[in-house]
């Protein structure tokens, strides 16, 4: 199985490029001139935090990302090309295969004064094993984390795990935090408020309105940010949102609806580069109701049309894609997997021989954020009634799906939530298969049993080819058991800016906004 090319993307771009002749990722023939410091840049962004606010520790929504990648920083992190690069820490070697030693930075300092150390990292790490977020998992095979010299940690293993070092340097992972700052801080401030050695930290959070971020003055990177303020503007709708930007209130925005991107472009503003790398995933509780029958669930997934859904539903802004999603580097071409072209006739005789010839089913999804998505839910409705499937919507407002992405709180038959870039194609199956993955309701079930073993085989393994072969099985056996089901996937969403004033930004492929540290605005 081949990896896809996306052809979506080059489209979009191609039409970027034909309607405001910039080149892709928002990389335009920039005519502003030498950099200027200072002024605020105002960013329209479609939702403001939610559940576990901005703390590094709980927070899990992309809301949250958003803010959280720009004040924090990582161990190591990832240029465009995919390479490891440093970050906080300088060197990293590997003299066994059960032992990591990072080499940290010695001039670094927090934004609340202190100094950046060994033991911030310790206690960073400390704290996301025993965090509610997803990324713990990604450190269970991790036995102990010690300052092992001023300014170096060593992290010591249970297990092989080959995928470490992708995850410290994922721009979203795991975010160091100030021992002095965050660990004296209250729960309340934790999530009001960033700890961290960004450019850019947190000031005010208005409800409802915005969140501030100011220059960090002690900012390590070379060189130091221009901007004085960044204010992420809350416009939970899209069409108000691009307003703001024609308006000239916003500088830049974010959307979820490439033909509103489209008409953006359209009206002269630049177009960053779109990568295919969200799921639509929805996630299965296989515990009870209907789809705790195999043959149930495969139904389901033959009676999904889903080259409509991308033509139709969401008018061409989407990909075929399974698991890992369209846009990443492991994704594979789904159209060869196990259940995946539509067969109305096989679906119903797989619903007789289960013995439920027009099961109910219920889908509970955002209905307050995301709109551009819920045509894709709402032409499922249609596909499955043709194969006598009742999917009953429900759609409940972003507050009362958030339990599901923190704290692991379980849903009727399925819940539709759409997924962050992840650091490695491997991780994207970890909240489900995981013990304690938060979409993770098979444990104990022996039909995801083999799902498992591959899972635990491709994270133990140290070879670039076997590892992107075990994934390839995962998703055979994933796509076989019905383990997920993915509609559709989709770019996390458009960047839009103002050229003409926001000058030296362009988008990055991992949806962190690094080059925001050097943007400057005309004055």
């Amino acid at each position: 199985m081949k990896t896809r090319i996306l052809a979506g993307t080059v489209a979009i771009v191609a039409a970027s490029l034909a309607l405001s002749g910039c080149a892709p990722g928002g990389s335009t023939a920039d005519a502003g001139g030498d950099p200027v410091a200072g002024g605020t840049l105002h960013w329209g962004v479609p939702a403001e935090p939610s559940a576990g606010g901005l703390d590094p520790m709980a927070a899990s929504a992309i809301a949250a990302e958003v803010i959280n990648a720009v004040a924090y920083d990582t161990l190591l992190a990832k240029d465009d090309d995919g390479e490891v690069i440093p970050a906080l820490a300088t060197e990293w070697s590997q003299p066994d295969d059960l032992t990591w030693v990072f080499e940290l930075r010695d001039d670094v300092t927090f934004a609340d004064g202190s100094a950046f150390s060994a033991d911030d990292v310790v206690y960073s790490f400390n704290l996301m094993k025993e965090a509610t977020t997803s990324a713990s998992t990604y450190l269970a095979n991790v036995s102990s984390i010690e300052k092992t010299g001023e300014t170096e940690v060593t992290f010591r293993f249970s297990a092989p795990d080959g995928t470490f070092v992708d995850a410290v340097s994922a721009r979203q992972t795991f975010f160091i935090v100030s021992e002095e700052g965050y660990g004296a801080a209250t729960p309340d401030e934790r999530q009001r408020t960033t700890f961290g050695t960004g450019a850019f930290q947190v000031t005010d959070w208005s409800d409802g309105v915005s969140v501030t971020m100011a220059k960090n003055e002690n900012a390590w990177q070379d060189t130091k940010p221009y901007l004085d303020e960044i204010v992420f503007d809350f416009i939970p709708d899209e069409s108000a949102r691009l307003a703001a930007l024609q308006q000239g209130s916003i500088q830049a925005a974010y959307f979820t609806d490439g033909s509103l991107a489209d008409q953006a472009v359209q009206a002269g503003f630049t177009l960053g580069e779109a990568s295919y790398r969200q799921n639509l995933a929805i996630y299965i509780n296989p515990e009870t109701g209907p789809l705790a029958d195999i043959d149930v669930r495969r139904a389901v997934a033959l009676s999904l049309d889903r080259q409509a859904l991308v033509d139709t539903a969401m008018l061409g802004y989407a990909a075929l894609s399974f698991v890992p999603p369209a846009g990443d580097p492991g994704a594979l071409d789904p159209e060869g997997l196990p259940y995946y072209e539509r067969d109305v006739s096989r679906a119903k005789e797989l619903l007789a021989d289960a013995g439920q010839p027009n099961p109910t089913i219920t889908l509970s999804y955002m209905g307050d954020v995301a709109q551009s998505h819920h045509p894709v839910y709402e032409m499922m409705q249609q596909q499955l009634a043709e194969a006598g499937i009742t999917l009953q919507l429900d759609a409940k407002p972003l507050s009362e799906i958030a339990p599901v992405f923190t704290t692991g709180e379980s849903w009727t038959d399925l819940v539709a939530i759409p997924g962050s870039p992840r650091a490695a194609s491997l991780f994207y199956y970890d909240p489900v298969l995981v013990d304690g993955g938060v979409y993770n309701h098979w444990e104990g079930n022996p039909e995801a049993d083999a799902a498992r073993e591959l899972f635990q085989q491709a994270k133990s393994a140290s070879d670039p080819t076997e590892y992107a072969k075990l994934v390839d099985q995962l998703a055979e056996e994933a796509a076989e058991q019905v383990l997920e089901i993915v509609p559709v996937a989709v770019p996390v969403y458009f960047e839009v800016w103002d050229s003409a004033k926001l000058h030296d930004y362009q988008s990055d492929a991992y949806y962190s906004r690094y080059r925001l540290d050097e943007a400057w605005l005309s004055q």
